[in-house]
Order: C-alpha cells, then sequence, then structure tokens
C-alpha cells in the first residue's frame, strides 16, 4: 500500500523542544497528537518533517518512532518507513479484552490493598476529571485514575502487562470521547459518576464487590469500542 507524504498539521503539540529529554518529549508530543487525531491512521511519520516541527535533529524523533511502535501506535514498513498505526476493530477487541482481564484482576486485589492516600489520590483524580472542558485531556485523566488503580494493585507483573496496552487505551478512549461529542453526549458526565461509584467500590473491601464494579465500568465502555 502506497503512503502519501503530505505536510503536517500545524498544531501537533509540535513546537521546538528544550534540549533535556529529546527522544522522551518527542514521544510525549508525538503521542498526544495521535491520540487527539491530529495525525490520523496510515498518516505517514516523515522524520524530517517531525524533526523540523520539533527543532530537532533526526536522531530523537528516531529513537521516537521506535519507542511508539512498541507502544503499538506506529508501523513501519519493509524500508523503514514509518506511518500511524491504523487500528481494526479486531485491534480494539483484543485491547479489550487484555484490559478487562488486567483490570478485573487489580479490582478484586485492591479491594484489600487499598490506602487513604490511594483514595486521596483517586478521589482528586476525579475532581480534575470533572473539571476539565477538554476531550483530550479527560481521555489522558481517564487513563490516569485507571494508572493509579494498577498502582494501588502493588502487584508488579500486573504493572508491566498494563504498561504494553496503556497508550493504546488512551487512542481508544479519546476516539470514544469524541464519538460521544458528536453525539451530543457529555463524556464528563458519563465518566465521573462512573469513576464515583468504582472507588466506593474498591473501598468497600469486599473483594466481589470490587470485581463485579470493575466488570460494568468495562462493560459500560465496551460499546464504545471504535468501529
Amino acid at each position: 500500500m502506497n503512503h502519501k507524504t503530505k505536510p503536517l498539521p500545524s498544531k501537533l503539540h509540535l513546537s521546538p523542544l528544550a534540549r533535556r529529554s529529546l527522544a522522551g518529549d518527542a514521544v510525549t508530543r508525538i503521542r498526544r497528537a495521535i491520540i487527539e487525531g491530529e495525525l490520523a491512521a496510515e498518516d505517514a511519520l516523515t522524520e524530517d518533517q517531525l524533526a523540523a516541527k520539533l527543532g530537532v535533529s533526526r536522531v530523537p524523533v528516531r529513537e521516537a518512532l521506535i519507542e511508539l511502535e512498541q507502544e503499538g501506535l506506529v508501523e513501519f514498513d519493509a524500508r523503514g518507513r514509518s506511518r500511524v498505526r491504523a487500528f481494526t476493530e479486531d485491534d480494539f477487541e483484543e485491547v479489550f479484552s487484555m484490559r478487562y482481564s488486567l483490570e478485573v484482576m487489580a479490582a478484586r486485589v485492591v479491594a484489600k490493598r487499598l490506602t487513604q492516600d490511594d483514595v486521596q489520590d483517586l478521589e482528586a483524580m476525579i475532581c480534575q476529571q470533572a473539571a476539565t472542558k477538554d476531550l483530550t485531556e479527560l481521555s489522558l485523566l481517564d487513563v490516569a485514575f485507571h494508572d493509579r488503580i494498577i498502582q494501588a494493585a502493588r502487584h508488579r507483573p500486573l504493572a508491566v502487562c498494563w504498561e504494553t496496552i496503556r497508550s493504546q487505551i488512551e487512542v481508544w478512549l479519546a476516539r470514544a470521547h469524541r464519538a460521544q461529542s458528536k453525539m451530543k453526549l457529555s463524556s464528563i458526565e458519563l465518566t465521573v459518576p462512573g469513576h464515583r461509584r468504582l472507588l466506593a467500590d474498591l473501598r468497600s473491601g469486599n473483594e466481589r464487590k470490587a470485581e463485579n464494579a470493575m466488570r460494568l465500568e468495562m462493560a459500560t465502555w465496551r460499546e464504545w469500542l471504535p468501529a
């Protein structure tokens, strides 16, 4: 398949970078552009263009694209050219099934390990979600909330598995929130109450109750898997 090279959009969070962790900052900027949809599926990611936008050499850009490939957001062809990964319905089904298994397990573990510090952090995150007006920011805060639940499980292998799909979940949720917006639905009104109910059940100390609450949370978002 031929992928046409086209000028990159003007926004993309691709302003010049400070010279500290160039590859890390490039990963953050490019990932955010993909999550927001400003870099669309199958868009060619030309190293020269990205380097010019970010004000760096091609080296940190190349490193960033390799890391984003590992996260599942970028693909390389046989010639080494990169593009934004085009997720299929089956791809998102796989991400969902993995997420479902990990988070249901996490909820069961967290019910017995949740601390007051965990609760305070999760409550603060819900407040941040309620206050934001930006859909992409809401998506990132949503994933961060679930990050914190994974962290509260204090289960290292679980956390490692979670990191393998985290960025793909961000893409999924961002697309879901945009779809809700097009249907005149409030993502905040769907997300915030759900997280409050989930936290209440995690705090109960009842493993079965916490597990069922997470199953409900996952089922609620299952219908928003992009087609």
